[in-house]
């Protein structure tokens, strides 16, 4: 007899950027019957707040109508919950009560706020750390991306339940560990493996090494450190152009082109790109792909960089420890400066690190991702 497809309920409040890529490819790939709640990719906070009542209401009303139209069966509407770290999950599950009872959890830890970069410290909020530490305890398997993602929040829970007033919890980053695993967020290779690559800097004088930048335009991903880095190297009068293709929210698209304005004809494109696929085409046309963040707990885009051909250029700290090997990685401004002006005077080959990147598609990965929902829905 053949086994029955799994019903899983995807649920992501945040349902933008990488984590809608992968839950898209998951969802597009893996047999079973998927459903998805989500919410649109904005104020984050706001969404870690209050996105377990909007989820929990729907799925009381769903549970309602699927009793009226079955007659009542008792069976679950699902056989998994696969979550974002976004939502609260013990919130989620109280509230949406009956429609949840007995189905087995796995929460996803794109990043943990135990060690989120807050950039305004009058506005700390304990609420984001407990939000991840209650959902934690809540889920039957946490997986998280990195290692580094899933140590960093382990390590960090003492000294936060530590500063609790009194009543505080023993043996929380023990149980969270138990039941922790690393499972790192595919990408799709196929919108880069369709773009015809222009010719390297090696192989034809005609044109100008080519970096790119495709980050969130937010501070913890450090524009600002990346233009201190550019404007050195304008000065030196090296010749390169400047790709700016990650995401802008409203109130910075100007500030964007504010800040690159001492580019002049060295700046090709600035903006959120308005398809995957012209996404795609920038990191292909691109030679260099540079991170300047402060927090990164995977980094999907500068994977997708190395894929579509680029040289990466990472600091030495956060999750790119993990991924990157030393000849990638820099310290300080001044490393930064000195690995570019090395990389726009001599160009490596292109591909120079795809063999790296290749190991986190959707390939390669959905199979471990199969296993972690089946186990996980059977209670092993």
């Amino acid at each position: 007899m053949t086994a029955a497809r799994l019903r899983i309920l995807a649920v992501e409040p945040y349902y933008g950027g990488s984590h809608r890529a992968v839950l898209d490819g998951l969802a597009e790939r893996y047999d079973a019957d998927w459903t998805l709640l989500t919410l649109p990719a904005r104020k984050w906070k706001w969404r870690m707040r209050g996105a377990a009542i909007a989820f929990s209401r729907r799925l009381r009303e769903e549970l309602s109508s699927s009793e009226h139209d079955s007659g009542g069966t008792g069976r679950p509407l699902y056989d998994l919950v696969f979550a974002s770290s976004f939502v609260n999950l013990a919130e989620l599950y109280g509230m949406a009560g009956p429609a949840l009872s007995g189905v087995p959890s796995i929460v996803y830890f794109h990043e943990n706020q135990l060690v989120y970069p807050n950039r305004h410290t009058a506005e700390w909020d304990y609420q984001f750390p407990l939000t991840n530490i209650t959902s934690a305890l809540c889920a039957d398997v946490c997986a998280f991306n990195t290692e580094w993602n899933m140590r960093t929040f382990l390590e960090e829970i003492p000294a936060f339940i530590a500063a609790f007033p009194d009543h505080r919890p023993q043996g929380v980053a023990e149980a969270i560990a138990a039941k922790s695993v690393v499972v790192p967020p595919p990408f799709d290779p196929v919108p880069f493996d369709e773009v015809v690559t222009a010719s390297s800097p090696g192989e034809g004088s005609q044109r100008r090494v080519r970096i790119v930048w495709p980050h969130r335009w937010e501070h913890d991903k450090d524009p600002e450190g990346f233009f201190e880095a550019l404007k050195v190297l304008v000065a030196t009068g090296l010749e390169f152009e400047v790709v700016i293709a990650g995401q802008a929210f409203a109130e910075t698209r100007d500030a964007v082109l504010e800040r690159a304005a001492f580019l002049g004809d060295r700046l090709v494109h600035a903006g959120e790109p308005e398809s995957r696929d012209e996404y795609a085409r920038l990191l292909c046309s691109s030679d260099i792909a540079v991170s300047t963040a402060i927090n990164e707990f995977f980094g999907l885009a500068m994977i997708e960089a190395c894929y579509a051909g680029c040289t990466p250029v990472v600091p030495d700290r956060l999750a790119y420890t993990d991924i990157y090997p030393d000849r990638f990685r820099y310290t300080g401004m001044d490393g930064l400066v000195g690995m570019l002006q090395s990389l726009i005077g001599r160009p490596p080959p292109r591909g120079a690190a795809r063999r790296l990147a290749e190991g986190y598609s959707f390939e390669c990965l959905l199979g471990r991702y199969g296993e972690l929902f089946e186990k996980t829905a059977a209670g092993r």
